[in-house]
């Protein structure tokens, strides 16, 4: 892994931001599951492509859209940490980290890169998540949705991670692997390296992205190099 973190320390970068579901975890269809699950409980019936469309932002943008008419703000936290509630249970027996996440996040820390975690997810299922990988002390900022008044495709999240981290947003390279995700990296001013788990790799390279990655074992063999 030196080799990367010297190709990314000569290319002028000096952060990494990583997404969390679907970036440091295969864990999309999980999310998927459980929200099927809590709206079949609550009596909505949902088509993929109305689900797909409506799923985006943090948990307290994307509840109203499920919910009709539903205002209440309290009670839109009450349904948000139900679903997040049984995304983690039905979730905890298959955690594990992208192959090769690990490895890197130690070699970039160990390089002298600053790292940073930009999520979606609220601070329940970021506690969850990191905790079950054991990478809590690899990062040296955290930024969920309580930080944040908009989600993805809105880039505050990255420029709040940035910040943090006290670089600027082309001294950062964002770590995505969905589409708003993307968009919001890019919206950031930042480069933006795709993670094919969500997407398939002939869907990421509709954008401009510096690489395409399947997991973090297969960084080894990517050209870093600035754009010219």
């Amino acid at each position: 892994m030196e080799h990367v973190i010297k190709r990314l320390l000569d290319r002028g970068t000096k952060g990494l931001i990583f997404d969390m579901d679907g970036t440091l975890v295969h864990n999309m269809h999980f999310h998927r599951q459980a929200w099927y699950a809590f709206l079949e409980r609550h009596g909505i019936d949902v088509v993929d492509e109305d689900f797909d469309r409506k799923n985006a932002g943090t948990i307290v943008e994307i509840v109203p859209r499920f919910f009709e008419g539903l205002t209440d703000h309290a009670e839109i936290m009450r349904l948000g940490m139900e679903k997040e509630a049984l995304y983690r249970e039905i979730y905890r027996p298959h955690v594990h980290p992208l192959p090769g996440l690990r490895n890197f996040l130690e070699a970039a820390r160990n390089g002298g890169l600053k790292l940073a975690l930009a999520t979606a997810a609220d601070q329940g299922n970021i506690d969850f998540t990191l905790e079950e990988l054991g990478i809590v002390s690899h990062f040296d900022a955290i930024t969920g949705s309580e930080e944040v008044s908009k989600g993805k495709p809105d880039p505050e999240v990255f420029l709040v991670s940035a910040r943090k981290l006290g670089l600027s947003p082309s001294e950062c390279i964002v770590f995505e692997d969905s589409h708003v995700g993307i968009q919001a990296g890019l919206a950031a001013g930042m480069d933006v390296i795709g993670m094919a788990t969500t997407h398939t790799r002939a869907e990421l390279k509709e954008r401009p992205l510096l690489a395409i990655l399947d997991d973090y074992d297969s960084i080894r063999d990517i050209d870093l190099k600035k754009p010219s």
